[in-house]
């Protein structure tokens, strides 16, 4: 009954409030949400086109595996479904609107999607002499399809010179293509997870 105090007293009530009423655990989230919705978006690296409240702070952690970029930090904005991507102190284009807006390509900075380990690697050589070889092996394929004849002397010359066998050559480009090593155009991790993220910015716009 020491909670019983006068209306007189200006202290509290003996009631608790719904506030009172509320677990601890479930206090603390609601306090915290409440001062991250009120706290303005941590940018240092802005991009000045578009405003603060359109853009954010990413990190590869964001993202783990689905990073697509060899930068690891950078701001992500939105404008106009147009999204951006800004580090050291240049700002890239992510989707086609953000082209069509005029912003740089995003091709310099973007990484290779890795393809793993090989299922059946020739362990007899090491990976930078597979991958010469496999390279030298595309060119007298694409130079036997240009000039309409068989590529079977350019692959005998090439098995000659480092003295492999036909089944081994054919393991090194079974690897290559696995691989897509060099001639063959890599594919680069998709932007589309960042560009999901970025678009939410846009949402928030007022």
């Amino acid at each position: 009954m020491s909670r019983i105090v006068g209306a007189m007293s200006g202290t509290t009530s003996m009631y608790p409030t719904s506030r009172e009423l509320l677990p601890l655990p479930l206090l603390l989230i609601l306090q915290i949400g409440a001062c991250a919705d009120s706290r303005p978006h941590e940018v240092e690296d802005r991009i000045l086109e578009i405003p603060m409240s359109q853009q954010r702070m990413v990190t590869r952690n964001d993202l783990g595996g689905q990073w697509p970029f060899t930068i690891g930090i950078g701001t992500l904005g939105c404008n106009a479904a147009a999204v951006m991507f800004r580090a050291d102190g240049r700002t890239y284009a992510i989707n086609d609107a953000a082209r069509n807006a005029g912003f740089a390509s995003v091709e310099p900075i973007r990484i290779v999607q890795s393809r793993g380990w090989p299922s059946n690697p020739l362990k007899s050589l090491p990976q930078d002499a597979r991958m010469n070889i496999f390279e030298e092996s595309i060119r007298c394929e694409r130079m036997s399809a240009a000039l309409s004849y068989s590529s079977d002397p350019c692959k005998r010359r090439l098995r000659e010179t480092h003295i492999l066998t036909d089944a081994q050559l054919s393991q090194i480009e079974a690897e290559g293509r696995e691989r897509l090593w060099p001639p063959l155009e890599s594919e680069h991790v998709s932007l589309g997870p960042l560009v999901e993220v970025g678009l939410k910015l846009c949402s928030s716009a007022p």
